[in-house]
């Protein structure tokens, strides 16, 4: 290049038009880094008033800006024949073709794109100011008129710089483009990681379905082995049960009271078993899916009054009083009965069992809440209580309390957490409150509905 064109940085000074001072700050430091000299201004007319004082060689300058715009400003430097020989650079979104027509009207050299690369703006820069030598002598206008959308405009410019400014608008399409296409890529290289995840998910389902097949198939054994099971068991043990109690009766003849002691722990421990093989079977149904409620009218007093019948027996063989206190009035709901009775047996089970002297009280109340009556079967005791710190996995399955009062106590650790699984089958909800060394209440509500 002839060396009359060369610029020499000292020599320049550009003015930075910006109303944003960390923008104008970062646009010092970057002018400056070339060793070019910087001015700033907060808006166009404060630009305005400083280039009067002193003609900067170029003038970069925001478009939005209060008091006096970008455009406004640009338009005062080319209209003023004193000044229109300094080069004027607008930064700009360029997001509608009409901020180009604006620009060549109000007669801009260049564009920079929002957001711009340093690199290409200080390249722009030093463009600019070899142009402006390279013009100098070359004043011929040209007028220009031109329809954009339903408005006419007249374009009065320097055809180098309607060059200049078209040659910048293109390039920064094309820098747009090169964007666009490298977030193409990206796009494509993110939708074959997709496609990739897809096909691992894919294979996953397909790995979930397979397992969910072999656990189907692993219920149905079980179901099948559990009814089984239950065939097994139960015809043996119930036969044991039968011939002891003939035996016990004296059918086939007088027995000693040794032989007599012997047969009623035979039949005992009989009994217990066949009570622990029902709870296994009746948990086992339960969480496979496969009890079916049977509703039918159930009038609560007598309910409460057989289920104290049959507990009776066993509280005497303690010692212990049982109690009975019924609502007044007819009680009736619809439930299945064998499931309400099973929990309140096995509620009054376990109260006789952790007693070891006082009184197991049985209560049917009736009371409102939350707009319907609700029906509480109630089983108090004065046994032993529950320790806090053990109250969290009283109805976990096979879950025994350890504790000096309920140690010696005989069973699997079914009898709450089946309690509690019927509760929720006919639709009720089962809590209890102990206070440690004094007793509990287990308590079974049930909506009562019309």
């Amino acid at each position: 290049m002839d060396a009359s064109y060369e610029i020499q940085p000292d020599e320049i000074e550009i003015l930075i038009v910006e109303d944003s001072p960390t923008q104008a700050e970062r646009l010092r430091r970057l002018i400056q880094s070339m060793r070019y000299k910087a001015r700033v201004a907060g808006n166009g007319r404060l630009a305005l008033e400083a280039i009067r004082e002193r003609k900067p060689h170029l003038v970069l300058s925001d478009i939005v800006m209060p008091e006096m715009d970008g455009y406004t400003l640009c338009r005062a430097i080319k209209t003023d024949p004193e000044l229109r020989d300094i080069p004027v650079i607008l930064v700009t979104s360029l997001m509608d073709p009409k901020d180009i027509i604006r620009g060549i009207e109000c007669g801009s050299d260049n564009f920079i794109r929002k957001p711009y690369a340093e690199d290409y703006l200080l390249n722009r820069i030093g463009h600019m100011l070899m142009n402006q030598k390279l013009r100098k002598n070359q004043n011929m206008e040209v007028g220009i008129a031109l329809y954009l959308g339903d408005q006419k405009h007249f374009i009065n410019a320097e055809r180098q710089q309607i060059l200049d400014l078209l040659i910048s608008t293109y390039e920064q399409a094309v820098q747009v483009n090169s964007e666009l296409q490298a977030r193409e890529r990206q796009v494509i290289e993110l939708n074959m990681r997709l496609a990739h995840h897809a096909g691992e998910l894919e294979t996953i389902n397909r790995e979930i379905a397979l397992k969910n097949l072999e656990l189907a198939e692993a219920s149905r054994m079980k179901s099948a082995f559990i009814a089984n099971m239950s065939h097994e068991l139960r015809t043996p043990l119930n036969a044991i049960i039968g011939f002891t109690g003939a035996l016990l009766m004296k059918l086939p003849g007088p027995l000693t009271a040794e032989q007599d002691k012997q047969l009623n722990t035979i039949r005992t421990s009989a009994r217990h078993l066949l009570s622990l093989i029902n709870d296994i079977l009746d948990v086992a149904k339960i969480e496979a899916g496969k009890v079916t409620l049977e509703l039918e009218t159930v009038q609560c007093q007598e309910l409460v009054t057989d289920v104290v019948d049959t507990l009776r027996p066993l509280a005497l063989q303690k010692g212990l009083a049982l109690e009975i206190d019924l609502a007044p009035g007819a009680v009736v709901l619809e439930t299945d009965r064998r499931a309400l009775t099973q929990i309140l047996l096995n509620l009054g089970n376990n109260a006789i069992k952790f007693t070891e002297t006082g009184t197991v009280r049985v209560t049917l109340a009736l009371r409102p809440a939350e707009g319907q009556n609700v029906i509480e079967f109630s089983v108090a005791d004065s046994g032993a209580g529950i320790r806090e710190e053990d109250q969290g996995k009283l109805f976990q399955a096979f879950s025994q309390l350890d504790s000096t009062s309920t140690r010696h106590a005989e069973g699997a650790g079914l009898g709450l957490y089946l309690c509690q699984n019927l509760a929720n089958l006919i639709g009720g909800s089962l809590f209890f409150k102990s206070d440690f060394g004094r007793g509990s209440t287990f308590t079974l509500a049930l909506p009562r509905r019309a």
